[in-house]
């Protein structure tokens, strides 16, 4: 009998613990109003959807015909997500059957969202128009898009709570009917200059509706203004609140207010050393051997704003601040594999060390091969980098130095052909050392050392100074200075400076005009020091740390 007892034991042990399934965390569902709108919808739609998905908090599906929805519809769901309208008709053609639906699914607790020019719609539906709070009607008006700060009016909410202001570039609609019934979280000033009045004007809007919850977000007139991370924040926190009464997400860092007092520690990972200020990085060095290629990221100011980023969906092989060889002896060593992140030619860290300087400041050093997998190196590259500690105002700079040795009997180190070249094209001239800046930031340009701003790219230079602005509106510069004993000095510059995807990119492109062929045991050395200012930087503070620079 306890024979038979055990064996039952085994049996339930080995076949009946497989069974037990530990459901993960459920996503919240959504219901995302679409098929008509005066706005693109076609391109609003799905970039709403992907913010919301992309969170891995949302389940998005998407509606073209609200006016079939119902109670069995909405039973699936916890928010209505509305970017729809029939503008220039406002009057509500949706059934009894249809609107009865969506009150009673908000009463019973569920959410709506309105984005943008969502709640300019049913201005005969009174309940419809009490839940939005605003709506555009005649005498509204907006000027032309521009760049506005969005104020967080209610600090305590918990769709805004732990915000700062941040900056966006979009559209301000300009004395909207308000039904005050809503509490407004934020606004913003609306100049007379651009069709205002002079006076702050709410961007958006909640409420309590029964058991329910409504947030009308007016920010939002295309895909492009979606990108903002405020914008995306307030849509993400906004969303969660409206269907549970609750935000458990947390505000990103950008969009935080620097700590008033400055403490620095280092954190030390596996692949990784970071300078901390606080709780957030000031800079990064990732030095992961299975990714072969190292990378500063994230860089930021001592006071927060970060300037770099890591693997856009536009060039995912684009790393912060980092240095990559386009062709070698004909290999592709600067693209990846979409999916799989691999470059056709190998870069392989072989070894790497590091000290933590006095103040905190840190030199690392590192052996770089480059060779076809599997094969012996055709080019090594030994790498130094040190990393000024932060001076008194929190700025701070980073030396990088490479010497590289030719392994091979030849290595042509070599670039895509710019224009009038065989094959030539417009984004040709790129490879070595590279940095790709956030998209979050604004006010972006280049300055050189003549003080020119246009038609950089392409032309000499012994720095190019980027300024910009960060997403709470404090001035940041970053700055590359080329050393006189680099080849080709001055080099020329590859500079992108496209706002409407965001690309910022620059680069002393040390190939950009022809190709460099190394016989075997040829070497050659690089240095660039690059200056991280949480101001804008003069062009005679520039030109005193330059002159120290070259007499190092």
């Amino acid at each position: 009998m306890r024979k038979c007892f055990f064996a039952f034991i085994l049996i339930w042990f080995f076949i009946g613990i497989p069974l037990i399934k530990v459901e993960a965390k459920s996503k919240i569902k959504v219901l995302l109003l679409s098929g008509n709108n005066n706005h693109n919808w076609k391109k609003t739609t799905p970039a709403l959807k992907n913010i919301l998905t992309n969170s891995q908090l949302f389940e998005v599906v998407v509606t073209e015909k609200p006016e079939q929805i119902n109670t069995d519809m909405l039973s699936d769901y916890q928010l209505i997500l509305s970017n729809w309208n029939d503008f220039p008709n406002q009057n509500c053609k949706w059934s009894e059957t249809t609107k009865s639906a969506i009150l009673n699914f908000i009463k019973q607790g569920g959410g709506i969202l309105f984005i943008h020019s969502a709640s300019s719609a049913h201005t005969d539906w009174k309940a419809f128009q009490e839940l939005s709070g605003a709506s555009w009607r005649k005498g509204t008006r907006h000027g032309k898009m521009a760049q506005f700060e969005v104020n967080i009016r209610d600090v305590n909410h918990p769709i805004t709570k732990g915000m700062s202001n941040f900056f966006i570039h979009d559209e301000l609609w300009v004395n909207m009917y308000n039904t005050n019934t809503c509490n407004v979280l934020g606004e913003a000033f609306a100049p007379k200059s651009n069709k205002g009045m002079d006076k702050m004007e709410p961007v958006m809007f909640e409420r309590t509706y029964a058991k329910g919850r409504s947030f009308n977000l007016i920010l939002g007139h295309n895909e492009q203004v979606m990108k903002n991370i405020g914008f995306k924040t307030l849509l993400l926190r906004g969303a969660e609140w409206a269907a549970t009464g609750k935000v458990k997400q947390a505000i990103p860092d950008e969009l935080k207010a620097p700590s008033a007092y400055t403490k620095l520690s280092w954190k030390k990972e596996k692949s990784s050393l970071s300078l901390m200020n606080n709780e957030r990085v000031v800079w990064q060095y990732n030095l992961d051997v299975d990714e072969g290629k190292p990378y500063f990221h994230p860089l930021s100011t001592s006071d927060g704003t970060l300037l770099t980023a890591l693997k856009p969906l536009d060039h995912p092989w684009h790393r912060g601040i980092w240095h990559s060889w386009k062709y070698i002896n004909g290999i592709n060593y600067w693209e990846e594999d979409r999916k799989t992140g691999i470059s056709e030619g190998t870069t392989e860290i072989k070894t790497v060390s590091y000290t933590k300087t006095k103040q905190f400041g840190a030199e690392f050093k590192l052996s770089i091969g480059f060779h076809l997998p599997g094969e012996a190196d055709i080019l090594r590259e030994d790498r130094i980098i040190k990393v000024s500690p932060p001076d008194e105002n929190g700025n701070y700079y980073i030396d990088w130095q490479s010497t590289s040795i030719a392994m091979a009997d030849e290595v042509v180190l070599d670039r895509t052909p710019i224009l009038g070249e065989d094959k030539g094209k417009a984004f040709g001239g790129y490879a070595g050392f590279s940095a790709r800046l956030n998209t979050q930031l604004s006010n972006v340009v280049a300055i050189n050392d003549k003080s020119e701003q246009n038609n950089l790219h392409g032309s000499t230079s012994k720095w190019i100074n980027f300024q910009m602005k960060s997403v709470l509106g404090k001035p940041a510069s970053l700055v590359i200075l080329d050393h006189p004993e680099n080849m080709n000095h001055p080099n020329k510059w590859y500079i992108t400076i496209n706002p409407e995807v965001p690309f910022y990119y620059f680069s002393p492109a040390v190939l950009f005009s022809n190709k460099l062929v190394l016989k075997k045991g040829e070497k050659f050395t690089l240095k660039y020091r690059l200056l991280v200012n949480n101001k804008d930087l003069s062009q005679h503070h520039i030109q005193q740390i330059y002159d120290e620079y070259v007499l190092q």
